[in-house]
């Protein structure tokens, strides 16, 4: 039986790694994936025990008895690792894109006495913690308003962007659909719909789309307007759209040479080679919320490298300190979205600027 597991050792879960083994020295941690990634892991910590398999019921039974179990696995596969592991009495601190409610899952988190800690990255994430902070301190809010985006410190050709995270999760971006509140009403929106030109404090004009990172803020804030928008720099979302409506990001597999292959998860392999990070990127996220005369703003930013990309790693560190606090402090049975645990906001705060994320805060709340 290990202290801690990690499923999922790519970008983010990598960095996350790195970041809990260098705070915890003395855990035993067992890490999986589907790929051999066992070097990646010795020299993060020589001692750290690595399995490779793709085969969810296999990774429960390597991790019997662990009492905390991170992923960090792309959105097609997660719901099985994750429902598989709670089923089966383990804890789960998640930062994959997942495409699914999570509070189905509360009936199985009760059951087995279990908590699940969902969306715990970048945006949603970090996000839904100031959000579920101010939503606790003033009640019903008037506006959310969301901007986030990790892009290169300066455009690149030919699409002005390059890949820091799960290319497939990045190409769910721009076709699941996103769900927004205006005039205190959910709506469903096609995210490519409309280009939205967005100017971020400090940083500049940008275009931007409607995401889908809202997601349990829907549930447990109430907004008279509420969205998401995720920036890139201007004239990308024109070629995203082209690809997409294309075919290039469809879901349904093509026969080719009495082969099946889906295009979307051809365009990823694709992206991943064509669009390997070549510069270091920057992980921009800017929060404007109020209600009445009150407004709280907050602009945060971190630039990376080439070996540590800014948005994966900013995206680890939330992800990190909160399976820290589960191993710290424990969470109560059951679902728990980052607005859950507002009243940790300071202990996340001072953990980012420790990691040299830069962060301001400007309010007229008392």
């Amino acid at each position: 039986m290990a202290d801690l597991g990690f499923i999922g050792i790519g970008r983010v879960g990598r960095l996350a790694l790195e970041l809990v083994s260098k705070e915890h020295k003395d855990l035993d941690i067992v890490t999986i994936d589907c790929r051999d990634l066992s070097k990646y892991v010795s020299r993060i910590n020589p001692d750290i025990r690595f399995y490779r398999t793709c085969d969810p019921r296999e990774a429960v039974d390597l991790l019997h008895g662990t009492p905390i179990v991170a992923t960090a696995l792309p959105s097609r596969i997660a719901r099985r690792y994750i429902e598989k592991l709670l089923n089966n009495g383990l804890n789960v601190v998640d930062v994959s894109f997942i495409d699914f409610d999570p509070y189905d899952l509360e009936n199985v988190c009760m059951n087995k006495r279990t908590y699940y800690v969902v969306d715990a990255g970048f945006a949603p994430g970090f996000s839904n913690l100031v959000v579920g902070k101010i939503h606790h301190e003033l009640g019903d809010l008037d506006r959310v308003r969301i901007y986030v985006g990790g892009i290169p410190v300066e455009p690149i050709p030919p699409i002005g962007y390059q890949i820091t995270w799960s290319p497939e999760d990045l190409i769910e971006e721009y076709i699941r659909p996103a769900h927004i509140i205006i005039d205190g009403k959910i709506m469903i929106v096609d995210p490519l719909r409309e280009i939205v030109y967005v100017e971020i404090p400090h940083f500049g004009s940008y275009e931007g789309f409607y995401s889908d990172g809202l997601r349990t803020l829907l549930r447990n804030v109430r907004a008279k307007e509420m969205y998401e928008i995720t920036i890139r720099y201007k004239g990308h979302l024109t070629a995203m759209k082209i690809l997409r409506d294309l075919g290039f990001f469809s879901k349904e597999p093509l026969e080719i040479n009495d082969s099946k292959i889906e295009p979307f998860r051809f365009t990823a392999k694709l992206f991943e080679k064509v669009l390997r990070q070549t510069i270091p990127d920057k992980a921009i996220l800017y929060i404007d919320l109020a209600k009445d005369r009150y407004y709280y703003r907050l602009l945060s930013s971190l630039t990376g490298s080439l070996e540590k990309p800014a948005t994966a790693l900013y995206t680890a560190l939330v992800y990190a300190k909160t399976i820290m606090l589960a191993l710290e402090k424990g969470f109560d049975y059951g679902v728990h979205p980052l607005e859950d645990l507002h009243y940790y906001f300071q202990d996340y705060i001072d953990y980012l600027i420790k990691n040299n994320v830069l962060i301001n805060i400007e309010t007229n709340i008392a």
